[in-house]
């Protein structure tokens, strides 16, 4: 679990128990019967939330590949600049750069 899934198990943790301090015993069931466009409603926010959730943690994956890329681009600089140049290599240089290129892509 990363931290982003930490944080939002968290949240929702403490959301019931605040509804579990708040909300009577079989409210749910009641609330079908009584007002289903309110259930109707419930539902829905619950599968926004589900989605956005989902949203988040797919973000955070990107994020953790970028943080991944620019250190991979940090460490493939400090090597360039610090191995001699070679007079002659172009080939090894161009090949340098386009590696670099399709990790900052």
């Amino acid at each position: 679990m990363n931290a982003v899934e930490h944080v939002l198990d968290d949240e929702v943790g403490r959301l019931l128990d605040r509804l579990a301090g708040s909300v009577p015993g079989g409210c749910l069931e009641g609330i079908g019967g009584r007002t289903p466009t309110l259930r109707r409603r419930l539902d829905e926010v619950e599968h926004q939330m589900a989605g956005i959730r989902a949203s988040l943690l797919e973000s955070y994956g990107r994020w953790r590949r970028a943080l991944e890329d620019v250190e991979n681009l940090w460490a493939l600089a400090a090597w360039r600049s610090a191995a001699p140049d070679a007079p002659g290599d172009t080939s090894a240089s161009k090949e340098a750069s386009e590696e670099a290129a399709s990790l900052a892509a």
